[in-house]
């Protein structure tokens, strides 16, 4: 009987050191295909790590990232999960899944990466001109319970809760923004709803969850120094039409082209039809909502029911670079509908290549200049924008303060002769005490 255990304590610490060498000497893997998340990288040792202790925290992190084999095992694990089949609520809901989730708020909303990060188009420039941002770091920021994910059928939602007094916050914070940058500019505010308003049960649209309610107090709590636009009842005329992704948590193109007709209306200016446009689609497109509830089995119908994500290209000529700060020093150049290989699952980077500190396009449009305040919700709106402006510039509160501690709004947009400035969020944004905090950074 010895002899056995002394066998299997051989084979099984034999099996440890084939793990630790394989572990050792393998290419580290930099993306996980399952979580659709970029994998920790080895630390770097240094004495200060040492002593703290903080090397062996990131060591562990970056272990258990890279273990030999992890993605396979992955793959199993959500297999037998299937064993444990959750149901959130009972059938007579026509609710497979409810999920209650945390996450960061200030990055909530954002589009995925592209591991690769560089989505060039027809307005690309010339190899020398083009200079890489340095790599953005998650913000800090108090974790918020924000709302749930609810799953029915093949499409998932993203049910925002309204959270305190935090949208009375929000609408002071834009109404602040129209005090900065005075007369001269006209502040526009446009809160745009999700699609669980529109395509869940009465309980997830009503009471706390009514995004009517929110983006109506939004408008009531604005100063009288703010332009409305109600985006709300336009969009909900289409929603017989594909405006709202059913993988992901953003509007498609339709629906951010509604919301532009509404902004156009409200602004006296002749919208552009969708006729004068180019069109094209991408294939194949799992979004966010696949991601957040992918360690369910239930998550499997949204990947094997994937979006296609439709675009329609501006006609006007753009020139179109992101920058890392308002000054201006380091562009990249790209475009409002950029090219997403196919092995690239975030199709939404289609519009803009997703988020970004700065963003300017100039236009041959014959029009004002425009300064757009947005999370990855404005990315969409954007190429319909060029049809009425000479230059939009976009700052994106989340990125631009990832690498920077402040910003002179006033002194950059007079700087660039801003005419209009449209703050544009969806309601996970509204209810976001860490998001909102970044729009008062932005006037202090």
């Amino acid at each position: 009987m010895k002899r056995i255990y002394t066998a299997l304590c051989g084979a099984f610490l034999l099996f440890l050191l084939l793990v630790g060498l394989i572990s050792t000497f393998d290419k580290d893997a930099t993306f996980s295909e399952s979580e659709r998340r970029q994998l920790k990288t080895r630390p770097k040792l240094t004495i200060s790590s040492l002593l703290d202790g903080t090397y062996f925290i990131d060591y562990r992190e970056y272990f258990a990232d890279t273990f030999p084999g992890r993605e396979s095992l992955m793959e199993k694990n959500v297999s037998l999960n299937n064993f444990y089949y959750f149901a959130g609520l009972g059938s007579e809901d026509n609710a497979s899944l409810v999920v209650d989730f945390s996450s960061n708020a200030a990055q909530h909303g954002e589009a995925l990466k592209d591991p690769d990060a560089t989505t060039p188009t027809e307005e690309t420039a010339a190899p020398e001109e083009e200079e890489k941002i340095p790599q953005q770091t998650e913000p800090a920021g108090v974790a918020e319970q924000l709302g749930s994910v609810v799953l029915i059928g093949d499409s998932a939602f993203d049910v925002p809760s309204a959270k305190g007094e935090a949208i009375t916050r929000y609408a002071k914070a834009v109404s602040a923004i129209a005090d900065t940058l005075g007369s001269g500019v006209r502040t526009i505010s446009m809160p745009v709803p999700n699609s669980a308003e529109f395509y869940t049960k009465n309980e997830y649209h009503t009471g706390s969850h009514s995004q009517k309610a929110m983006v109506e107090k939004v408008r009531d709590n604005l100063g009288e120094n703010v332009t409305y636009v109600d985006a709300y009842t336009e969009i909900a005329k289409h929603i017989d039409e594909y405006i709202y992704f059913r993988t992901d948590h953003h509007w498609t193109h339709l629906g951010a082209y509604y919301a532009y007709t509404a902004l156009c209306e409200t602004l006296g200016y002749e919208a552009a039809t969708l006729d004068q446009f180019e069109t094209g689609q991408w294939d194949n497109f799992v979004g966010s909502m696949y991601t957040y509830i992918s360690n369910y089995p239930q998550a499997a119908v949204l990947k094997n029911n994937p979006d296609t994500v439709y675009y329609w290209k501006p006609f006007a000529d753009c020139t179109t670079k992101y920058y890392s700060n308002t000054g201006l020093t380091d562009p990249v150049t790209m475009g409002t509908i950029c090219k997403v290989r196919e092995e690239v699952e975030n199709k939404y980077l289609t519009f803009m290549g997703g988020d970004h500190p700065v963003t300017i396009v100039e236009t041959n449009t014959n029009g004002p200049c425009i300064l757009v305040i947005k999370e990855s919700y404005g990315n969409a709106l954007i190429s319909w924008l060029t049809s009425n402006y000479s230059k939009i510039i976009l700052i994106d509160p989340r990125e631009y303060y990832n690498l920077n501690s402040d910003i002179d709004l006033k002194g950059f947009c007079e700087a660039q002769g801003v005419d209009q400035c449209l703050v544009i969020n969806y309601p996970m944004m509204l209810n976001s005490d860490s998001y909102i905090g970044l729009l008062e950074k932005l006037t202090q």
